[in-house]
């Protein structure tokens, strides 16, 4: 596991609440964000200067949520 795929899966376990990805590894984490499924389980806002903010994006959560309560 990589060090973009550690800090995304804590992001996605709720353990930090943004992930900040420079313009240099933009490319390199939406390979591992679409390899891994986890694209539309976060909402990236990109910067200016190139950098992209990443958060868990609240509509999967929650359709996640009330799929589990089915």
């Amino acid at each position: 596991m990589t060090d973009w795929e550690k800090t995304f899966q804590q992001l996605l376990d709720g353990q930090v609440d943004e992930v900040n990805v420079p313009r240099e590894d933009f490319l390199s984490v939406r390979t591992i964000l679409i390899e891994k499924g986890w694209l539309f389980q976060v909402v990236g806002e990109a910067k200016h200067g190139g950098v992209t903010i990443y958060r868990r994006n609240p509509v999967t959560t929650n359709s996640s949520l009330e799929e589990t309560k089915e």
